[in-house]
């Protein structure tokens, strides 16, 4: 009842939030979703669509992880997501678990009557457990949002290691280590990255030791959070860390010039396989575990993943032989067997004759080149203060769309640049808007809103964006950010908000640094989101300072809020929160209050059906009936 009358409440205050982007055609996924939920749940083993059957006949592999049977008799490995067990002396690969799931890295059980692997049968990576023979299938961990990978198992059988890759700041899934019970259950972490909620450094390639006391893995231990590309491995990109399991301590175990990637100890305990970088070549070596004696063993490995993420692991996957006198592994295609004694190298062939069944891909017709085409998604959508308008930016160009007849047309004829972040004065007369030409570096400018030629308002040039009217009009605040990598690193040097008069004769800087800058119902302060700390992350604020620069105050913040916006009125506040957009009065209470879609201290509605981002406020004279058609 109380959501309901705010949002009564808002739709007469008369404040529209226009969202570009998908939530433009959130009705249409709305529908479609319903429709989807309406039919028979998505199983990974039965796809939907044509199948066709194709026979494979090969001697050879990509990429297999493999293990050795306790009893040194047979090998399980992957190939192309299903798994196969041989002889250890070779012969036919005999496939264990086939089918549409991607199936790989399995792992017998000390005893060898069990072995674990990886599966996305549920619809997301996680390990299951079956017998040795294939039968009895159970899942063990049921991951929904965080993927699986590299499980091994304890030597006493009760427990299985993983790494669970958990994404924080950025689509890169750093690693933790995790031990979850054979039989299942929430699992417990046993490591976590150094830089807490926001690391993006790996961690990998778990493995216990032989007498159960440590776990090894893999960490990236280069400086700083912020995970690269393309380091150069032959420095020390990656070490082997030993974890008590008694005390928990952690140690650099084994590291140096080329890193050391995926530990596996011998089963009598002496010695610890790893890999390490040699100039270009990945290299196997062994260290003695007493004297710390490193052996170099074989150097025509397949690359190793350290400069990339090695998000399942840094390379695929050997074992030792119960002995501890060999160590079998997969390069080249091939599967070998050495003696780390002599170094004799023995080649273990396999065939493997399957038939799989294949989902054909989906293919649409796609013309090249067409006279005309519909633009999916537009930019930076924004309602003119009376509600006849919409500004917005498709294919690099304003265009401005009367909202009663549905004609559009460009704002401007120029073809020297492109065009973005258009705003709508408070008068609705002018659109200020950003540009951006390669050779030129890009402007601030202010046009007609009935459209013509953008007059320049900045007084050098630069890397602008969002740039928003002051109440009355006459100045125009907006970002200004530094080039470098793919953008020219001229006129760099001094990023921050700034605020210009719009007759172009007078910029100055406000703050260092901010985003989203803006005005409220006054013309005497400027609100922008800053991050709440230099970590950065998903953790924002909402800022404001006088137009000189001073007074700077912190008015709201909210975890995994992206964007806040102060209605023109002053009385409200948008945010945006997991791409869904929400209002709430604005209330100043003179101390930073915590915000989001489940606080209870203001009430809050949610504006979007669906989703959305690019986040636009104005003050319209609107009914109940835009408001409709706006969402």
């Amino acid at each position: 009842r109380m959501k309901s009358t705010f949002t009564r409440t808002l739709i007469n205050s008369s404040i529209a939030l226009i969202l570009s982007g998908a939530a433009m055609t959130s009705v249409a996924q709305e529908t479609t979703a319903l429709e989807n939920e309406q039919q028979t749940k998505w199983d990974v083993s039965k796809p939907q669509g044509q199948i066709k059957t194709i026979s494979i006949d090969t001697d050879e592999s990509t990429w297999s992880n493999l293990d050795v049977h306790p009893n040194g008799k047979t090998i399980i490995f992957d190939m192309l997501g299903d798994i196969y067990t041989m002889p250890m002396s070779g012969g036919e690969a005999k496939p264990l678990v086939k089918g549409f799931e991607w199936n790989m890295q399995a792992t017998y059980s000390p005893d060898g009557s069990k072995i674990a692997f990886l599966s996305d049968r549920d619809g997301m990576m996680n390990v299951w457990t079956m017998n040795a023979d294939g039968s009895n299938l159970k899942q063990i961990t049921k991951e929904a949002s965080n993927t699986i990978h590299t499980p091994t198992w304890s030597p006493d059988g009760q427990y299985i290691a993983v790494t669970k890759g958990v994404m924080s700041s950025r689509s890169i899934a750093a690693g933790e280590i995790w031990i979850f019970h054979h039989t299942g259950g929430s699992g417990t972490k046993i490591q976590s990255g150094s830089h807490g909620a926001f690391n993006q450094k790996n961690i990998t390639d778990p493995k216990f030791s032989p007498d159960g006391k440590y776990i090894y893995y893999t960490q990236d231990i280069t400086s700083g959070r912020v995970w690269q590309y393309n380091k150069n491995s032959t420095t020390e990109l990656f070490n082997i860390i030993r974890h008590d399991l008694t005390t928990g301590e952690t140690e650099r175990y084994i590291g140096g010039a080329g890193g050391a990637v995926i530990p596996t100890p011998s089963p009598d305990g002496k010695y610890m396989a790893y890999l390490k970088r040699e100039d270009t070549k990945t290299v196997l070596y062994i260290k003695d575990l007493k004297s710390g004696v490193d052996k170099r063993l074989y150097t025509e490995m397949e690359r190793d993943n350290q400069e990339t993420f090695g998000t399942e692991g840094n390379y695929a996957y050997f074992d030792w032989t119960p002995d501890s006198e060999n160590i079998v592994f997969w390069t080249g295609g091939k599967f070998q067997s050495i003696d780390v004694e002599s170094k004799k190298l023995t080649a273990i062939p396999f065939q493997a004759k399957v038939e799989k069944q294949v989902q054909q891909a989906i293919r649409t017709p796609v013309e090249v080149a067409p006279d005309t085409m519909k633009v999916k998604q537009i930019r930076w959508a924004t309602m003119s203060p009376k509600g006849d308008k919409i500004v917005y930016q498709a294919l690099g160009k304003l265009y401005i769309r009367d909202v009663k007849s549905g004609k559009v047309k460009r704002l401007t004829s120029q073809s020297e640049h492109d065009e973005f972040y258009p705003s709508f004065s408070r008068d609705g007369k002018y659109i200020t808007y950003s540009t951006w030409n390669d050779e030129k570096l890009g402007t601030v400018r202010v046009v007609k809103s009935r459209g013509g030629k953008g007059k320049v308002i900045t007084t050098e040039p630069g890397h602008y964006v969002e740039p928003k009217f002051s109440p009355n009009g006459k100045q125009v605040v907006f970002k200004r950010f530094t080039g470098g990598f793919l953008l020219s690193p001229e006129w760099s040097m001094e990023p921050g908000l700034y605020l210009a008069d719009v007759k172009g004769k007078e910029m100055k800087r406000v703050t260092k640094s901010g985003d989203d800058a803006h005005f409220g119902a006054e013309g005497d302060r400027i609100f922008y989101t800053a991050y709440q700390d230099k970590s950065f992350g998903t953790k924002k604020k909402l800022m404001s300072v006088n137009l000189d620069g001073f007074d700077e105050r912190e008015e709201l913040k909210g975890d995994k809020v992206t964007e806040f916006k102060v209605s023109p009125n002053g009385k409200w506040i948008a945010f945006t929160y997991q791409y869904n957009t929400y209002v709430a009065p604005f209330a100043k209470k003179g101390k930073l209050q915590s915000i989001g879609p489940k606080s209870t201290w203001v009430p809050v509605a949610q504006t979007s059906k669906a989703s959305g981002s690019e986040m636009q406020t104005t003050l319209v004279k609107c009914v109940n009936t835009l408001y409709k058609k706006a969402y």
